[in-house]
């Protein structure tokens, strides 16, 4: 019941010299803006409500406490439920002539960069707790299993690049091969393919229930995996939205809500209970819409909206919707009522007795707009 979080690996960036994509260049923090921050915030917290452990690598530390604060990145990790995985990946390219031959280079002395730059722009607190991270993480017999990842997706990336038909048609590549890129817009299909095998790849080995990567990988992964079309973080954040659970995003970047209201709901039995189900079922988006459907035959704003999803799919942005807040549903409560669930229920009784309860909308509206002095 893990995913890999590798929504930020796709934050790629053109230099200058046009044949280089690599969101570090010149070891610079990336800057994230609001809208940003939003989109990776929906997608954070809604894994956080789905899944038991988030999987990021050590290139993604920076922006995961951009994103969420230190001190929820600090209240993740020590809890267990966010595992960080030794990997600093730069795409590189070498230039022949007329032509460039793509590779992924690992970047190894890169610890203190990152201690360096939260120092600059966080704080002393965090660059010592992040120290201590990367001092138990880093150069260890797993750091060597990474990379070995890294190349395997590499020579998948390489033959898919130079003889995979649909893949070469979807991404209109025109250069021959892999070994004699021809032009600037495949050495930009040649950096996101690999990013894409990437994801495959570590998922496999990490044996892990979901990716979480942008929307627009799939329609390359799809090619050439069984991966599902649909994702549950996609359609999770569709229920909310139709059971009148607010944008939690967007109270998070607000500080209405915390990584503690967060915990809250995953300490609950209803999570565990969720989670496992959700495995039971393979994280398939059909079981759970048929659950929720079964469980409330009544509620057609449920279906309505989880209609809309199947044929819209999902947005940057959560629809605004009521602005909602938190009250806590007791532990006690839940578990005596539990046992009388089938376990079709489970996912209803997840939304309406714990979720639904624990951002009240009436409340986190009263909450938000006293905020900004309304």
């Amino acid at each position: 019941m893990a995913i890999l979080f590798d929504a930020f690996s796709y934050r790629v960036n053109k230099t200058p010299d046009g044949f280089y994509y690599d969101r570090w260049h010149g070891h610079v923090f990336p800057e994230i803006s609001m809208p940003e921050k939003l989109y990776f915030l929906d997608r954070i917290i809604s894994a956080l409500l789905t899944h038991n452990k988030l999987f990021i690598r050590t290139d993604s530390i920076e922006e995961m406490i951009e994103c969420i604060g230190f001190d929820a990145f600090r209240m993740l990790y020590n809890r267990g439920e966010l595992e960080i995985l030794d990997n600093w990946w730069v795409p590189a390219f070498m230039y022949g002539g007329d032509t460039v031959f793509y590779m992924n280079m690992h970047e190894k002395q890169y610890q203190d960069k990152i201690c360096s730059r939260l120092l600059e722009r966080k704080g002393a607190e965090e660059s010592r707790f992040t120290n201590t991270i990367l001092k138990k993480v880093c150069n260890t017999s797993d750091s060597d299993i990474y990379d070995f990842w890294d190349n395997t997706s590499q020579e998948n990336m390489y033959e898919d690049f130079s003889f995979n038909d649909r893949i070469r048609a979807l991404l209109n590549i025109q250069s021959e091969t892999i070994t004699s890129i021809s032009n600037e817009d495949d050495t930009w299909s040649a950096v996101r393919l690999c990013l894409f095998e990437r994801s495959i790849e570590w998922s496999k080995q990490l044996k892990t229930d979901e990716i979480l990567l942008e929307d627009e990988a799939k329609r390359y992964l799809l090619y050439k995996s069984d991966i599902q079309a649909d994702s549950i973080i996609q359609y999770f954040k569709q229920v909310l939205y139709a059971k009148g659970i607010p944008n939690l995003s967007i109270l998070y970047y607000n500080d209405v809500i915390s990584m503690k209201d967060i915990i809250r709901v995953r300490d609950k039995v209803a999570f565990g209970k969720f989670t496992s189900w959700l495995k039971n079922h393979n994280y398939s988006v059909r079981e759970l819409e048929l659950a929720l459907l079964n469980g409330r035959s009544s509620n057609n704003m449920i279906e309505k909206w989880l209609r809309w999803a199947i044929v819209c799919g999902s947005s940057l942005f959560l629809s605004a919707g009521t602005v909602q807040t938190l009250t806590g549903v007791g532990l006690s409560f839940i578990e005596q009522l539990l046992p009388r669930f089938s376990g079709q229920k489970i996912p209803t009784l997840y939304f309406d007795d714990v979720l639904s309860k624990q951002f009240n909308s009436s409340k986190m509206s009263r909450k938000l707009q006293s905020k900004f002095g309304f």
